[in-house]
């Protein structure tokens, strides 16, 4: 498998990750009483935040260089 490959896996496994955060975030806020505008808002950010962090711990677990 080629590193190609490889990063192309854990990429997909982030957004998948991140996708249902964010949805589950969306929804709990828009459960909460938030109006659905701000949900959205909420569930972005929440998509943002995750994809970012596990992006960097991957990048920090690899050890692979910038």
């Amino acid at each position: 498998m080629t590193s190609v490959t490889v990063r192309g896996l854990w990429l997909a496994i982030a957004a998948l990750t991140a996708g249902l955060v964010g949805a589950a975030a969306g929804l709990l806020a828009w459960a909460g009483g938030l109006n659905p505008p701000t949900a959205v808002l909420t569930g972005g950010g929440s998509f943002a935040g995750t994809m970012l962090l596990i992006l960097t711990a991957i990048q920090f677990t690899t050890g692979e260089p910038r």
